[in-house]
């Protein structure tokens, strides 16, 4: 009996796309209701998640019980480290930080057994093997392994051409890591950042290899498809799940009243005082006023309201039903204060606000 097919490593094989999504949870009841999605494939992230090989293991385990392939990304491309994954079963692995030909070529030899690799032979205590029960495993398994190397910065890019001469499956791009490497960290979308992208997409194509990439981008997923990429991860649980559970947050808070606070502070400079507050925050807020009238409203729910008048400013403060009303009040005296046009004037706060 042969080793398992790779189901993942044929379709890439024959071009056919396939679509992912990134675990990093790492709970494998978390990963097995990601199995429920029908993504083709998901990876199980051991870089940047809080995973070590046993975590891992479980959750590959529950993916392969779905119709989705489990694929893992390695913390480090270490021999030593390769052997365990391998002997665990996971046939389909992403190394990060591939720099250099030499370096691919390694990890080429680290994922095939002797005489043409290097990868320890102990497949009578391992998973990949079901235990031995695999009779032809050792002489098979090479072919069902799909190596996947990660180029991510400006290094690994000038040697991208020599990468793929190498005998690897495929080559994944990595934005973040390399937008960070050309001085535009934060910013994977930085058209400087995509171009580099999509070349480095179009000659690992051209050079009849495997290419990927993770994007949230749908624009950018839809060119790196566009130009022959065969596997695009479009969402990461953990942020998936990130933001659904804080929008539900606010919308379940959203049905409680919110907390207002009304005062007022005498000044023949309210309508100065009310310009500059509204000067001040436009860069962080929505803001609109004019020499009477301003309102301040914040992303978070927090807002200032203002009316001016020749003798007194008059203040309206309103935050969410579970934010600090108190201290929202003490940052708007703070702001005013520091603008006080040689005065001595502190807003009053109407003692039955709520």
């Amino acid at each position: 009996m042969p080793a398992p097919t790779n189901r993942f490593k044929i379709a890439l094989k024959e071009k056919r796309p396939q679509m992912g999504c990134w675990i990093g949870l790492a709970s494998p009841y978390a990963a097995e209701i990601s199995a429920t999605a029908g993504f083709d494939w998901l990876l199980v992230d051991g870089e940047h998640a809080p995973n070590d090989l046993r975590s891992i293991l479980e959750q590959v385990r529950v993916i392969e019980a779905s119709d989705s392939i489990p694929l893992a990304r390695l913390p480090i491309g270490e021999t030593w480290l390769i052997k365990q994954y391998l002997d665990a079963g996971i046939q389909s692995l992403l190394v990060p930080m591939v720099e250099t030909k030499d370096q691919a070529e390694e990890l080429v030899r680290a994922v095939r057994y002797p005489p043409i690799g290097s990868r320890g032979v102990g497949s009578s205590l391992a998973r990949a093997s079901m235990f031995a029960a695999i009779d032809d495993y050792l002489t098979t398994a090479d072919d069902q392994i799909c190596l996947i190397v990660q180029v991510e910065n400006r290094a690994g890019m000038a040697a991208l051409d020599g990468i793929l001469e190498t005998e690897v499956d495929g080559v994944f791009i990595g934005p973040a890591d390399l937008a960070a490497d050309m001085d535009h960290i934060g910013q994977a979308g930085h058209p400087e950042v995509k171009a580099a992208v999509l070349d480095a997409i179009k000659r690992t194509v051209a050079a009849g290899k495997a290419a990927g990439i993770l994007t949230t981008d749908p624009e950018m997923q839809r060119q790196c498809l566009d130009l022959g990429a065969t596997f695009v991860a479009t969402d990461i649980d953990v942020t998936r799940f990130a933001s659904a559970i804080r929008t539900s947050a606010q919308q379940a808070l959203s049905l409680l009243p919110d907390q207002t606070a009304s005062g007022r502070m005498t000044s023949a400079n309210s309508s100065k005082y009310l310009q500059q507050l509204c000067k001040h925050w436009s860069h962080k807020a929505e803001v609109e006023f004019n020499e009477t009238h301003g309102r301040i409203n914040f992303s978070d729910g927090k807002s200032v309201e203002m009316s001016a008048t020749q003798d007194y400013l008059s203040i309206v403060a309103t935050t969410g039903a579970r934010s600090d009303l108190e201290h929202w009040k003490q940052i708007i005296e703070q702001h005013l204060l520091r603008f006080a046009f040689r005065e001595d004037c502190t807003p009053i706060w109407d003692q039955s606000s709520s």
